[in-house]
């Protein structure tokens, strides 16, 4: 079984302080116990603003990560045009070029094997 352990507040309130709660009608125990119960909807309130935050950082990522697919679309349509009019293309465009003459695969689908290895491995060489 859980055992709940009860707050014990210990608030030092200085005479005058006394003297205005005391003013607004209210002991100086209710007074100190509205001010436990604001403090669990405060946490309440912070637990909502992580688990809000978490998923935006999420979603944020998502963003990132399709942005960067974006780069690595664009990326190959630049050395398809270098390859095009004989310019030097990368290293990792000729590997996928070679990969999609021995297969048959479109080079999209290679180029986009080649962008998640080129990630794994940054994510493993760190």
């Amino acid at each position: 079984m859980g055992h709940r352990r009860k707050m014990i507040l210990v608030i030092c309130f200085k005479e005058k302080d006394r003297e205005v709660i005391e003013k607004k009608w209210i002991t100086i125990v209710e007074f100190k116990r509205q001010i436990y119960n604001e403090q669990k909807n405060i946490d309440g309130i912070w637990k909502i603003i992580k688990k809000w935050n978490d998923e935006i950082s999420k979603e944020f990522n998502k963003l990132i990560e399709r942005c960067k697919e974006a780069v690595d679309e664009v990326e190959l349509v630049y050395e398809q045009i270098r390859e095009a009019y004989h310019y030097t293309t990368s290293r990792r465009y000729r590997m996928v070029k070679i990969f999609s003459k021995c297969t048959g695969t479109d080079i999209c689908f290679g180029w986009k094997i080649a962008y998640k290895v080129k990630k794994w491995l940054a994510r493993d060489c760190c």
